[in-house]
């Protein structure tokens, strides 16, 4: 563990030790890290990006706590080398739509195309040995962005401009939930408190929440999301990893004694392959494969050539 990434994390925790033992996966809770990174992005490149033509959804979203402004009310095309190309955020009309129908800026995997949110995000990764992504929020005052509903990740708020008032409910009742809008009675609230800037709210994956902007100005928030794996990955992890043993074997046995000793190599081939995988290594390599992507771990030869091409399943899951 590098000093580095244990510096990203104290970003975000003032008292490590305490962090893990009273509220990782437990409990939500506002810190209120010594030297917060509220110089990652700032309000001021908020608006030098929003202005520089370049935003496109879906990287680039307006919502109500009810639901999406359509793209096309504030995205218009250009003519890039003689074709059309849609999608180009508008800045006068996002700027409108939040002034007069108090429209909430979503800004969309920014650890994707800002650098320096991403070496933030990538080192956290590393930190937390699994995927880390980066979402932000400008909210106008009195307003709430979504409703309340429930994420698949750790979240950390970190709040840049502004306040804004969080309240936290209760986890799921089993594994068998879904991150969406809670439409049932989340009760009684675990946390409600005004996080202002420079102060970081930690939510548990699972738990119900909502915020809303609070004071006369905007609420702006970066909010860093700890993926974790679920089913879905493992299954198409282990998928591929049993795809890759059936090398060798022939493609199409001529006969029924052929394709009965196929079937039984095929069999211990798989067999072996689970012995000598734990319950441990197959979450380790979840949540490796989650964080690299483009470049999955390597079982054997051709594992990450198999995990690119089986992970689509997963995904499509989320």
């Amino acid at each position: 563990m590098s000093g580095t990434t244990m510096d990203l994390l104290a970003r975000l925790v003032r008292d490590e030790e305490t962090f893990y033992a009273e509220q990782w996966r437990r409990a939500p809770g506002v810190l209120r890290p010594d030297h917060p990174p509220l110089d990652v992005l700032t309000v001021a490149e908020l608006d030098r990006l929003l202005d520089a033509g370049l935003l496109t959804a879906p990287y680039a979203q307006l919502v109500h706590e009810d639901g999406t402004v359509p793209a096309a009310r504030f995205c218009t095309p250009r003519v890039v080398l003689g074709e059309i190309a849609d999608g180009y955020v508008d800045p006068v009309a996002v700027r409108r739509l939040i002034r007069t129908e108090r429209a909430t800026l979503l800004l969309r995997y920014v650890d994707q195309w800002h650098a320096g949110v991403r070496a933030f995000t990538d080192g956290l990764a590393e930190r937390f040995g699994r995927q880390v992504e980066a979402f932000c929020f400008l909210t106008p005052p009195g307003s709430r962005g979504r409703p309340v509903h429930r994420d698949d990740a750790d979240v950390f708020a970190v709040q840049l401009h502004g306040a804004k008032r969080w309240r936290v409910y209760g986890g799921p009742a089993d594994g068998n939930w879904q991150p969406e809008r809670e439409d049932g009675d989340p009760g009684p609230p675990l946390l409600d408190a005004v996080l202002r800037e420079g102060e970081v709210l930690y939510v548990p994956r699972g738990f119900a929440h909502a915020a809303t902007a609070e004071g006369e100005g905007p609420s702006v928030h970066l909010s860093l999301t700890v993926r974790e794996a679920g089913t879905a990955q493992l299954y198409a992890l282990t998928r591929a990893l049993l795809v890759g043993e059936g090398a060798g074997l022939p493609a199409r046995p001529n006969s029924e004694e052929e394709l009965l000793a196929t079937a039984a190599g095929l069999l211990d081939a798989f067999a072996r392959t689970l012995d000598e995988l734990t319950a441990e290594e197959l979450v380790e390599l979840a949540r490796d494969v989650m964080r690299t992507r483009r470049e999955a771990p390597e079982r054997g030869d051709t594992l990450g050539e198999l995990l690119r091409g089986a992970w689509g399943t997963a995904e499509a899951a989320k």
